[in-house]
């Protein structure tokens, strides 16, 4: 395994984690009003270390949430044709990289519609205008899960790359190893061919000089 094999593999696990601990995680925003502070995050609003469900959450709330999942399918669908789907499959093994880049690829572009969704909606809210909203550590890791994943995408693309170079030279060696070995039994074969009818000559020599 090369080194853009090693880095494809290990961006995208590591983009994958990154993407759940921040989905998973409430520490999104952090509403400061006169009457009380709370944080949110996209599933749950947290007060005083209470939390309930995002209920009333707005359509662009759900949208979000919604593409962010889509996004770590896209990821882990990725992952898995890279490390195990189809790794000891040959007619497939050469293609495992670059699905998992377009996986990648989809998946930070999902993420990034998602926050943008998320972040116009926060920016827009009327909380907005009557309290103080500050962004948490959650939000800025689910932003960094996005050139993550570029990255993770283009170091399979260079790993794709890798392998269709090396799958041609195995390819050209293949064919040459199989079109030598059908000379090799082509030539025994004609050896064998001419002795037999040597001997079968030598047989009939031997029957003829008996009669006589």
């Amino acid at each position: 395994m090369g080194w853009n094999e090693v880095l494809a593999t290990g961006f995208t696990v590591f983009t994958i984690i990154l993407l759940v601990c921040a989905v998973m995680d409430h520490h999104w925003i952090l509403v400061e009003t006169k009457m009380q502070n709370y944080y949110s995050g996209i599933w749950k609003v947290c007060i005083k270390q209470v939390c309930s469900d995002l209920i009333a959450a707005s359509p662009n709330v759900y949208g979000a949430r919604t593409l962010l999942v889509l996004a770590l399918f896209c990821g882990i669908v990725g992952a898995s044709f890279m490390t195990f789907t189809y790794r000891y499959s040959s007619p497939f093994t050469i293609y495992r990289y670059l699905v998992a880049a377009m996986g990648s690829l989809i998946a930070a572009a999902l993420v990034f519609l998602a926050l943008s969704i998320y972040t116009i909606r926060i920016s827009t809210h009327s909380i907005s205008r009557t309290g103080n909203i500050t962004y948490l550590w959650s939000f800025y890791m689910a932003w960094t899960s996005c050139p993550s994943f570029i990255l993770s995408g283009l170091f399979s693309l260079m790993a794709h790359q890798r392998l269709l170079v090396h799958g041609s030279s195995f390819s050209d060696g293949e064919s040459s190893t199989i079109t030598s070995s059908s000379s090799e039994w082509t030539s025994s074969s004609s050896s064998y061919l001419e002795n037999s009818e040597e001997e079968r000559k030598m047989s009939v020599s031997a029957r003829r000089s008996l009669h006589k």
